[in-house]
């Protein structure tokens, strides 16, 4: 009979850590679930036993810290082929600041898997996508046990239980990785379930894209600091937009992030890798964005182009952090400061835990507060979310056993709403859509609003103020209708000595920070950076769709 039982690696230090035990009769296997900070499988793997394998979920270094120190017992890193990618470039980077062991020896041990892999007769394990970050995966692992339920002792039948590790999860994709799925094609009976959340992913993530397209597309050397990966993210998601609008965005990635985009073998018009520059200026344009890390701009590439942009006060310096970074404070470019965190709301894992209706919920990457208040969360499962460091039974006897917490009474009526449950949820996920490679990216669908941003940023088909006029905007003066004000930009003409202007339309944009960008509806000869006059009305132009002409010199 197969016995399953889990203890949590590092409860103290981020708690995304476990260590499972699976035992048929005479057979053992121990199987470690992402190696985090504080990770010691010394400590925890007892006298006779051995380590089977490790299953790294994605490759953010809160989950691996620890991943060169327990490499042992000639154990695979299982791992989905994007996050094997990614490990080569990352972890000798990250060694350079940290001590994450043996990281040859880590990196030799990495085993990328597409599919199901045993690990004894009666365990197999295999990746599913989990978005939260290019190449992030959950696992599955599918056990079977001899004693199957309601068989008698002449008639054993194996029976397949199924255990969901959902890693970091979305439920959105993430640059075309696909995202965790809701429902899967058989009862998934325990889940391990990492819970860090966010109310405003998306909402943020809007904010970022229209205050980087804003500044990029207004003619400004936009420059963003953050990690490899949400890089990577971000590159992917606005040169998916540029090309839905048809217009033009250079991107450049430099560092570690170009290395990390390459090692993806990604391939995507509009984007440009320069692992190595001499100039800070050579991967800098107006108009153009570039993406380098890290996200504290003290160090590495963010370091060296911070300083090229720092007295330029056209230029734009982005942070997207996990929140770990200070804000720059002290420089005269225009900054911002978003913090980005690709996780799930409470909602979206609470429908998550309903559609599933596991028998089992364990509870993890959570600090005792967010353990307690998942653990009273949910009354239709046996719900784990302890901070200790013992072992505990989860399946022994041909049953999922109940925490020993909860009394023979409530455990009855758990059951029975378990039941229940299980009569109603769905098997609409077939076995084919549980594959891991990327696919083409929604932008919808990652959360993007779409038609916010074509109606900020898409060419107008024709110039707004000449009702005739049809194909490209005209370059015919604006008249202002009887009663209107006269407002734009006006540059002053010194060949000839007078002023001369010219009226433009332009659309007003707000970047939420207390500034103003005007985005001009024609084509005009201003150059990027350039300084000029403008002059606007002064009163308050109501109603969203309405523009403002923008003085220019005729051509």
């Amino acid at each position: 009979m197969m016995r399953v039982s889990y203890q949590n690696a590092n409860p103290k230090q981020g708690n995304e850590s476990t260590l499972l035990r699976f035992t048929d009769g005479e057979t053992h296997a121990c199987i470690l679930i992402d190696s985090g900070g504080g990770v010691d499988l010394d400590r925890l793997l007892g006298p006779d036993e051995y380590l089977n394998a490790i299953l790294l979920t994605h490759a953010h270094i809160d989950h691996y810290r620890t991943l060169g120190k327990n490499v042992r017992h000639s154990a695979p890193i299982y791992t989905s082929p994007a996050t094997a990618a990614v490990l080569e470039q990352s972890l000798p980077e990250a060694q350079k600041d940290n001590d994450l062991g043996n990281v040859t020896a880590a990196l030799e041990a990495v085993e990328p898997i597409d599919g199901w892999v045993s690990l004894l007769d009666s365990l197999d394990v295999r990746p599913v996508p989990a978005g939260h970050t290019p190449g992030g995966a959950g696992f599955l692992l599918r056990f079977r046990d001899g004693s199957g339920s309601g068989a008698t002792d002449s008639t054993l039948q194996p029976t397949d239980q199924h255990i969901l590790v959902t890693g970091d999860f979305t439920t959105q994709p993430c640059a075309g990785y696909p995202p965790l799925a809701r429902s899967y094609p058989f009862d998934i009976d325990a889940v391990f379930l990492n819970v860090p959340t966010s109310d405003d992913t998306v909402e943020t993530r809007n904010k970022a894209v229209r205050t980087i397209l804003e500044r990029a597309y207004g003619g400004s050397r936009v420059v963003l600091a953050t990690s490899s990966l949400t890089g990577v993210q971000y590159a992917v998601l606005l040169a998916q937009i540029a090309t839905d609008l048809d217009r033009q965005l250079p991107i450049t990635l430099v560092g570690q992030t170009a290395r990390v985009y390459d090692a993806l073998a990604l391939d995507i018009p509009g984007i440009e890798t320069r692992e190595v520059f001499d100039q800070a200026s050579t991967v800098l344009d107006h108009g153009a964005i570039t993406i380098g890390g890290p996200d504290d701009p003290t160090t590495g590439s963010a370091k060296r182009l911070l300083i090229e942009i720092h007295d330029e006060p056209a230029d734009v310096f982005v942070q997207l952090t996990a929140g770990s970074a200070d804000a720059v404070s002290n420089a005269n470019c225009t900054t911002h400061y978003f913090e980005v965190s690709n996780h799930p709301s409470v909602d979206v894992i609470d429908d998550l835990v309903r559609g599933l209706a596991p028998k089992q919920v364990i509870v993890k990457h959570a600090n005792r507060y967010g353990l307690r208040t998942f653990q009273r969360r949910y009354d239709r499962c046996f719900t784990w979310g302890v901070d200790d460091r013992n072992e505990h039974v989860l399946y022994e006897d041909n049953e999922w056993n109940a925490p020993e917490w909860i009394g023979e009474v409530t455990a009855r009526r758990i059951r029975q709403k378990q039941w229940n449950a299980q009569q109603t949820h769905s098997f609409s996920t077939p076995a084919n859509e549980l594959s891991i490679g990327r696919t083409r990216v929604d932008l919808q669908a990652e959360g993007i609003d779409v038609e916010a941003i074509e109606s900020m940023f898409a060419f107008p088909i024709s110039n707004p103020y000449d009702e005739g006029a049809t194909g490209s905007a005209s370059q015919t003066e604006h008249e202002p209708n009887a009663g209107e004000p006269a407002a734009g930009t006006r540059e002053h003409d010194t060949s000839s000595g007078d002023e001369a202007t010219k009226a433009i339309p332009a659309r007003v944009l707000g970047d939420g920070d207390g500034e103003t960008v005007l985005h001009l509806l024609e084509q005009t000869e201003l150059r990027p950076g350039q300084v000029i006059d403008i002059s606007i009305p002064d009163q308050r132009i109501e109603g969203e769709s309405q523009t403002a002409g923008c003085q220019s010199p005729p051509r």
